[in-house]
């Protein structure tokens, strides 16, 4: 299955989760270990936005701490496409330590520095899913 499959997969079950007023407005993929990716959904409505992520089967996940670490490589991953002067973000992709490993490769020290400036708003986007989430967190 491609990216692109798979995301249309997970966006199709992320749809049910959306409340009376919200729809969905994002997923972002991250696999912060080899083998586990996470889909994160952010959906959108009149209160404002909510979040949940879902596995590869599509089962919701409550675990704080894998939450955490998804949301984490794909803000610095984010980042770090930025540094890098990435623009064309119209082709789906996976972030992970060997994405980021990838793009470090050509500008290291740039890159290194707008992650470092970054780590704030990486935590800001932490809490503010934690805030929204929509199951309990554990």
């Amino acid at each position: 299955m491609t990216l692109n499959e798979e995301l249309d997969r997970i966006g199709a079950i992320a749809a049910r989760h959306a409340g009376a007023d919200e729809h969905l407005a994002a997923v972002l993929v991250a696999e912060p270990t080899p083998g586990e990716r996470l889909f994160l959904c952010a959906f959108v409505g009149a209160a404002g936005r909510t979040w949940l992520a879902l596995d590869a089967q599509g089962a919701s996940v409550d675990a704080r701490d894998r939450i955490r670490e998804a949301l984490s490589i794909a803000a610095v991953c984010e980042l770090a496409e930025e540094s890098a002067g990435i623009a064309d973000r119209t082709t789906p992709r996976v972030a992970s330590p060997e994405y980021l490993d990838e793009l470090g490769g050509s500008a290291t020290t740039e890159i290194a520095v707008a992650v470092q400036q970054g780590l704030g708003a990486v935590e800001e986007l932490v809490r503010e899913v934690e805030a929204g989430y929509k199951l309990p967190l554990v």
